[in-house]
Parts: C-alpha cells; structure tokens; sequence
C-alpha cells in the first residue's frame, strides 16, 4: 500500500493546529493556597472563600503593566521597585472575601501571587475574547485549507463514496422487494388503468 506523505502532513497539520487553538482559548484553573500563576490578557476570576481580605500582588520583571479591576478604585499601573536587572513592577491590592475578576490590559509575563494560608480558587482566560475569536476564525481557516488540500490530493475521492452510498439504498431496497416477489412473499401493484387479468394457477 502507497503511503501519501502529503496527506499524512496535511493531516498532521490540522491535529496541530486544533491542539494549538484549544490549548491557547481553554481556561485555566488553580486552586490552593500561596498561589503563584501567570496571568495573561483574558480575564481572571479569583475567589477569596474565607470572611477576611487577602493582600495579594501581580508582578512581571519584563516591564511596566496596567491592570482593570472589578474592586472600586483599585485599578491603575504597576510601580518598579528597584533597579538594573533586578528591577521588577510590581502591583499590590486587597482580595476581598467573595469573587474578583481582573484583566491585564497593557503588558505582558505578569504573574499573580498570594502568599496566604487561605486556599483561594482562581480561573484564568490565557487571551482576551477579541483574540480568542482570531485564534478560532484562524484555526478554522487552516483547518478547511488542509481539508480541500487532502481532497484535491486525493482527486475527491470522498465525494464518489458518498454518491455510491447514496446509490447503493436504493438498489438494496429494489433487489429486496424483486427477491421477496420471485420467491412468493410479495404482490405486484398494478398502476390505476392496469385492466390485465390475473392469470390463475
């Protein structure tokens, strides 16, 4: 048996590229205690379970970052703290008890941090929506150019197996009923005007 190579990458192609989609759009969850995760431009939920505030922090070494919080009068840039190559930017606020959501809106590497006993929970959007539907519409598109690529390669062979299919019904059902009507089993149904005699036996 011949082996297409070019099928067999073309296929491969389409794995890789829906691994790539799910794995760059799928949440991502955390749960436990001094939780430290990356955090990238989609939202992040974070629940605090206990009756108690929770100090927490966001910090990336790369560069400055803003951050939009749902908590009032929370939300702004980050600060350096320090200098040179250790240098860092740093953003601390106050969990409060019940569910937070906040989105890094400008930066990147950004990682959240609590250092705390409290087993928190927290859900994490790797990207925002408008770039979770670019990465959808752009999988999609690769995904059905590899399809017509490997039906072109294949002379569309897919599509005469389905017209055989589609032919292969009624022909079943036809050589069904003469068998049934050679063997006895069935009647002839004569059309309306049909006035010829039944012949007896």
């Amino acid at each position: 048996m011949k082996i297409n190579w070019k099928v067999l990458l073309a296929t491969g192609l389409i794995v890789a590229v829906i691994y790539w989609a799910v794995g760059s759009v799928l949440p991502r969850s955390y749960s436990g205690s001094a939780l430290n995760f990356g955090v990238g431009s989609g939202t992040v939920t974070v629940t605090n379970p206990s009756t108690e505030s929770i100090p927490v922090q966001l910090v990336a070494k790369s560069r400055s970052f803003r951050v939009s919080i749902t908590i009032e009068g929370v939300s702004g840039p980050s600060t350096r703290q320090g200098s040179g190559r250790d240098a860092t930017n740093l953003f601390e606020f106050v969990l409060p008890p019940g569910v937070s959501k906040f989105t890094i809106t400008r930066g990147a590497d950004v990682s959240f941090v609590a250092n705390t006993e409290t087993k928190l929970e927290a859900t994490v959007l790797p990207v925002s929506v408008s770039e979770s539907r670019t990465t959808i519409i752009v999988a999609a598109v690769v995904v059905l150019g590899a399809l017509f690529y490997i039906s072109r390669t294949t002379d569309h062979r897919w599509i005469s197996i389905l017209r055989r299919q589609e032919t292969s019904v009624p022909d079943l059902k036809l050589a069904a009923e003469s068998a049934a009507i050679a063997h006895g089993q069935g009647h002839v149904f004569r059309s309306p005007g049909d006035n010829r005699a039944k012949i007896s036996h």
